[in-house]
């Protein structure tokens, strides 16, 4: 199914995003425009788009799960993507059910990306440190120390994210475009 147009398309660059995919393949697979058609370079082509499918799956299921921990409604979401309200629900809802908190954890609801980093401010000066997150949720572990936590932004962070772990931060884990860290405050 094509997607509908929105209303920010016109902003949007689908074909410069296409050709930079198409790119961004030829070259994992190692291949260009000259290259070879032998059976050896066809297959590093499937086993690199294959590879990329997969990526670009995991990718928007991220991204649908980021929108809705937004309060972004099912129906934009849909819209956007060229679904109905309830085809987009039903594709991307429920997401994997989180562990159940023991003793030393807790269960926060109602985190968005806009008051989260709230939440785990006031969570790390109480002792807790994030050791969990997902849709509309955070789960923190309590502890004797007091500890800061920082959320970046990246779609590529593994320099970020080795210089980060060089200043002492622990790295939490990601909910796409985020990489959340902790680190015990001194």
């Amino acid at each position: 199914m094509n997607a509908k147009p929105h209303a920010s398309e016109s902003s949007w660059d689908h074909a410069g995003l296409r050709n930079d995919i198409e790119r961004a393949i030829l070259t994992h697979a190692g291949l260009s425009a000259g290259s070879a058609t032998d059976t050896a370079s066809l297959l590093r082509l499937v086993d690199a788009t294959s590879e990329s499918l997969e990526l670009c799956g995991k990718l928007q299921r991220a991204a649908v799960h980021q929108a809705r921990r937004s309060d972004i409604p099912w129906s934009e979401i849909g819209g956007v993507m060229g679904i109905t309200r309830q085809a987009a629900q039903q594709r991307f809802a429920p997401e994997d059910a989180p562990q159940t908190p023991t003793k030393s954890t807790k269960r926060i609801s109602g985190a968005t990306a806009f008051n989260e980093m709230q939440i785990l401010n006031m969570e790390g000066k109480a002792g807790y440190h994030l050791v969990g997150f997902g849709p509309l949720f955070l789960t923190v572990m309590a502890s004797d120390m007091v500890w800061e936590h920082r959320r970046m932004y990246s779609l590529n962070g593994a320099g970020r994210r080795a210089r980060m772990e060089a200043e002492g931060w622990i790295y939490v884990g990601n909910w796409f475009p985020f990489h959340y860290f902790k680190r015990i405050v001194s």
